[in-house]
Parts: structure tokens; C-alpha cells; sequence
């Protein structure tokens, strides 16, 4: 069997949670789609995904080939659209959604250079922790940040991820002790982002050693710059990107605290309506994003190749 069929199957297979599901998508018979799952499962020498009568689930190989699959997959698309679009002109209105926070860290300078490359642009930026419909409010192109791949019938292509640390100010670890386990967070005053579902979980780890606890504080908010901020004035502990907390985390004013499970990572993605014809502007955008993201590396914990995989949280 081709191998790029193969994964095209298989990446159906995640996106619509079912072999059935994945069939009527790609109009193929249930008994094809198994045989491309087998046939890379052969190859790779692993099992993908356990399946049973009543569920599908990735195996923690699975989430971590799914993730990698996802964006070989969105280059190669990208790289197709962009040799058939190479004599269109870039112009016309680009909107985009993307979270408050990062954005106002990031999109200014990153669209500035967008639109100096390509000047008929007309870029209308829309910053928001809510996630928007796309297609109802006429998006082109959102920025999403979550510790879970995101599902649905938009289309979501990771760019990179993001570092979390959970992380207090020293005068609230002085006043109430530093935690050293998950148990021991239900006893302390804990900040949640309230665009997280539920906000009342914070999770950590990955794959099968994925876990749970459910925390308590005097503060839910729904963004977590304020979020960071009174996590800073004492108020309690804060599980948040890197990104939010370095500058905090570098200068003392936030200590990252060790526990006996990793954080999560939280992915990027860029999400649009459609895969097929998607305009050379939405095209230039996403390239941008992934060079940009790519250049952040260093200085802010985005991570496009790290191995860890996403769980639930998300900006």
C-alpha cells in the first residue's frame, strides 16, 4: 500500500474518532481503511490505536506518530497550494482570532512584517480567549493555544508548543510551604483559567502517565496574564505557559516548583475552515507563523519538535 495514503488514512482515522468514521470521510470501505491502519502498524512495528466494540483510543506511540503525521501533512499541503498559487497576487481583507495575551506579545510585529512583503493586504486582527466560530463571525485564520489536539470539523495544524510550569511567588511559598506532589495541591490556593474545561482539573504528564488533580483557589479568571499577576502579589500557585511566566520565572518574582509528574505542553495551532483551496494569503500567514514560532524557540519555550503530548487546557 502506498505509505502516503496510509497516513492520510490514518489522520482521518484520528480526526473523526472512528475506522467508520474515517471511511465515509475518504469514501472508502470500512475493510480499506483497516488494511492501511494494519499496513502501517506493520511497518512501524507498533500498535497505534486500541480498539474495542465500544471505543478507539491513540496508544501513547499513536499520539506522539499522530502528532508528527498532523504537520508532515500540513507542509505537504501547503507546499502544494503554494506552487499551484504562485502567480496569484496577495491582497484583499485577512482576519484573524487569536488569544489576547500571546497576541499582544507577538502579532504586531509578526503581521507588520507580513504585510511589508505583501502591502495590498488589509489585516484585521481580533484578540480574544474566547474561541470564536470561524466560519459565522468570516475568520479566515485563528490562533489556538491547548493541552489537548484539538477536534471538530475545523481544521487545526499544530505549530509548536509551549512549555507550562506551575510556579508561585517565593512570599506565598514562605507563608503556606511548597508543594512537592499532586496530592499536595489540593491544599494550596490555586489560580485557574477559566477558558479551560473544567477549570477545576489542571493535568500532567502524558500518554499513560497521565494524571489528574483537582484544585481549589480564591481566583478563577479568564486570562492568564491576571492570572500571573496575582500569582506574582502572592495570591496563590499558577499553571501557566511559558511564555506568560519566564520574564517572572528569570528576575525571582516567580519560582517554578518541582512535582512528581512533568507538566503538560500546550500545543499551537493555527485553525481554518478547509483544507482544499485554501487562499495563498491564509497560505503566507501560516508560513509566517511556523517561522516565526520556529525563531521563538529559545527565548520562550515553544517547542514544534517536543515529544510531550497535549492534554486538556487551552487559551
Amino acid at each position: 500500500m502506498d505509505r502516503l495514503d496510509s497516513l492520510r488514512v490514518f489522520q482521518a482515522i484520528v480526526d473523526a474518532g472512528s475506522l467508520v468514521g474515517a471511511a465515509a470521510r475518504l469514501d472508502l470501505s470500512s475493510a480499506m481503511v483497516s488494511k492501511h491502519l494494519a499496513a502501517l502498524e506493520k511497518h512501524l512495528g507498533c500498535r497505534l490505536i486500541q480498539r474495542t466494540t465500544r471505543r478507539m483510543t491513540l496508544t501513547e506511540a499513536g499520539e506522539e506518530y499522530h502528532r508528527r503525521v498532523a504537520l508532515i501533512l500540513a507542509q505537504l499541503e501547503e507546499a502544494d497550494a503554494m506552487a499551484q498559487q504562485q502567480s496569484v497576487s496577495v491582497g484583499g481583507r485577512l482576519r484573524i482570532a487569536a488569544p489576547l495575551s500571546f497576541g499582544m506579545r507577538f502579532l504586531g510585529q509578526w503581521l507588520a512584517a507580513l504585510h511589508a512583503s505583501h502591502p495590498q493586504l488589509d489585516i484585521e486582527l481580533v484578540l480574544s480567549d474566547e474561541q470564536v466560530d470561524l466560519v459565522e463571525a468570516g475568520f479566515d485564520l485563528a490562533l489556538r493555544i491547548s493541552t489537548q489536539p484539538l477536534a471538530g470539523h475545523l481544521v487545526a495544524r499544530p505549530l509548536g508548543q509551549l512549555a507550562m510550569h506551575v510556579c508561585a511567588a517565593p512570599s506565598y511559598l514562605a507563608a503556606h510551604g511548597t508543594p512537592r506532589t499532586l496530592a499536595e495541591l489540593t491544599g494550596h490556593a490555586c489560580l485557574r483559567y477559566s477558558q479551560q474545561q473544567p477549570h477545576s482539573s489542571w493535568l500532567f504528564g502524558h500518554g499513560s502517565q497521565l494524571r489528574q488533580v483537582t484544585v481549589h483557589g480564591p481566583l478563577t479568571a479568564n486570562n492568564g496574564d491576571v492570572l500571573v499577576d496575582a500569582a506574582i502579589a502572592g495570591m496563590g500557585i499558577a499553571y501557566q505557559p511559558d511564555f506568560l511566566v519566564n520574564a517572572a520565572l528569570a528576575d525571582g518574582r516567580l519560582q517554578a516548583l518541582t512535582l512528581d509528574v512533568a507538566p503538560q505542553y500546550a500545543g499551537i495551532y493555527a485553525v481554518y475552515p478547509a483544507r482544499r483551496y485554501l487562499p495563498q494569503k491564509v497560505q503566507l500567514t501560516l508560513q509566517l507563523l511556523q517561522q516565526q514560532l520556529a525563531s521563538l524557540c529559545r527565548h520562550t519555550g515553544i517547542l514544534p519538535e517536543s515529544p510531550a503530548t497535549p492534554a486538556q487546557h487551552s487559551t
